[in-house]
């Protein structure tokens, strides 16, 4: 069975498509004048617009252009192995492609229908891929050779009707939050497969850049090339060299072109991939939570991947942020933990519940919210086993009826007795039950009578440099509530330690007007060089 024929065989098995659908197209198109008007059309409505791509040679410097796809098994968390294989010849390779593209977009279609129906609660707009279909069953039966007129109006349709589908999922897509995305995937029941997973990153990779791409694209690799764990940490699938291998035959066997690419691309891009790894190693050094909180590591961390823009596509900068990923969320989770140990959870959360959680997940490439990780998994799976033991003892334990008659009143007082006894049995049970009455119940009137609310989070803006007195000084900069974040520009390094004060306090002083009182500056490797605060300001490392 090919490829196409495995594509056909799933949608039916989805009921997405009508068993005889592809053989009625085949089998009556040609009586119908379907073939004969379709090439018609191609021949004079597009043939100016397919003689511009599909020239002589287009199909063999396009297979020149492309990296070489090398064979590869992805072993992924949920057990699956996803094969990539080179194709015995070009035109194998073209009709992989193809079928790869519709059916990723057929999975993309259903993901972001499941995200805008569940969270965010709107009907979905679905697009109609008939055509697309047709489109692809015309392409796969093409017997003439790839630089054939035949096959070049095949395969010109086709790229008209995957684009369009494209281009409205995208459309769909600007409207759904990365927060959404990343809750569906992570929640989805059954969970999504390697393949679906792997359909959103190649749409994702493939898209024009924009931050919510980017956010999306983070997450989805991050989640493909690494498991849960027992205590919610989690655990990379690959080491750094194999994630790069695996990402770069990716790349080419999505036919992705590079979104990154400058004259010192492989210089920045070792670089940007260092300052990751810095990262990894601040948050492994820090002792205690307070530390990360102090020195806003989680909102650098976001605002780092924002200035990288399309570099982030980079493959060892990709790889080097899923390790920076999976590194920096396990030492949240263990640091949260360790606090919790030291006092209790209603602790824990009253004083950190200001945590940006937003800034977090983005920084570690998962959902990760404070009042999950302090719930007692403990207390749930002792309501599980409960559960458990109640069902079987009501199955299995019977109250025989008195033998001989006894008087209504003594009966009475048998029965409240045999059902004293019955409880009797499982003390233990009673006991925990009754626990976990008195702990619910004073847990409702604390959350509800001695609880402040917990503070709203601050959204986080751009700071408008292109008008503002710090044009030419400044690279990127954001506002979070009272928080000023800049990335300086190189020059910085070649001030002398009087201009950086000024500008730090000319910074500083814009505040009032423009809604901040914190100022941080940080360097290209998002390192902080200068900071101030209401009654401080100071140089970290100052030039002499």
């Amino acid at each position: 069975m090919n490829v196409f024929e495995e594509l056909v065989d799933e949608l039916k098995r989805d009921n997405l498509l009508e068993d005889t659908v592809m053989e009625a197209v085949s089998k009556t198109a040609p009586e119908s004048g379907f073939i004969e008007s379709h090439d018609s059309e191609l021949d004079s409505a597009e043939s100016e617009t397919a003689k511009s791509i599909a020239d002589e040679n287009y199909e063999e410097r396009l297979v020149e252009e492309m990296p070489p796809v090398e064979d590869s098994d992805l072993q992924m968390a949920n057990g699956e192995t996803v094969e990539i294989r080179k194709a015995a010849s070009e035109k194998e390779f073209f009709q992989n492609r193809a079928v790869g593209e519709v059916s990723s977009l057929k999975m993309v279609e259903h993901v972001l229908t499941g995200v805008e129906r569940e969270y965010m609660k709107i009907v979905p707009n679905a697009f109609d891929d008939f055509n697309a279909k047709v489109a692809l069953n015309n392409f796969i039966q093409v017997t003439e050779a790839i630089t054939s007129d035949e096959h070049k109006h095949a395969e010109f349709a086709l790229m008209q009707e995957t684009e369009a589908w494209c281009s409205a999922l995208a459309e769909r897509d600007k409207h759904i939050s990365v927060g959404s995305v990343r809750r569906y995937c992570e929640n989805a029941t059954p969970m999504l497969s390697s393949q679906a997973m792997l359909a959103l990153a190649r749409f994702y990779r493939n898209l024009p850049y924009s931050e919510g791409v980017r956010g999306k694209f983070d997450f989805i690799l991050t989640k493909l090339f690494s498991r849960p764990t027992h205590d919610q940490t989690r655990k990379l699938l690959f080491t750094r060299t194999e994630m790069l291998g695996h990402i770069k035959t990716l790349y080419a066997d999505w036919s992705s072109i590079s979104l990154y690419i400058t004259d010192d691309m492989d210089e920045n891009a070792m670089l940007t991939a260092a300052i990751f790894e810095d990262f990894a190693k601040e948050a492994m050094a820090a002792k205690e939570f307070d530390e990360l909180i102090r020195s806003d590591f989680f909102s650098r961390i976001r605002l780092f991947k924002e200035s990288i823009t399309e570099l982030f596509f980079a493959p060892v900068v990709t790889a080097a942020a899923i390790e920076s990923n999976i590194t920096i969320g396990n030492v949240y989770i263990k640091l949260i933990e360790r606090e919790k140990e030291r006092s209790n959870a209603a602790i824990v959360h009253d004083k950190y519940s200001y945590v940006d959680e937003t800034a977090v997940s983005d920084a570690t490439g998962r959902t990760l919210e404070l009042i999950d990780l302090l719930r007692d998994r403990s207390l749930e799976f002792e309501e599980d086993e409960i559960d458990a033991v109640a069902e079987e003892v009501t199955e299995t334990i019977e109250i025989p009826a008195p033998k001989t008659a006894i008087p209504e009143t003594a009966g009475r007082v048998r029965t409240k007795l045999r059902r004293f006894d019955f409880l009797g049995m499982n003390r233990a049970l009673v006991a925990i039950c009754v626990l976990l009455i008195i702990s619910s119940v004073g847990l409702y009137v604390w959350a509800n009578y001695f609880i402040e609310d917990a503070p709203a989070l601050t959204s986080v803006r751009n700071f408008d440099i292109a008008n503002s007195p710090f044009m030419g000084e400044l690279k990127v900069a954001r506002v979070s509530g009272e928080n000023f974040y800049g990335v300086l520009l190189p020059t910085w390094e070649t001030m002398t330690k009087q201009r950086q004060q000024d500008l730090l306090q000319r910074i500083h002083q814009a505040g009032p007007t423009n809604g901040w009182s914190r100022v941080n500056l940080m360097d290209g490797a998002g390192k902080t060089v200068a900071y101030s605060t209401p009654t401080r300001m100071e140089l970290v490392n100052p030039q002499p």
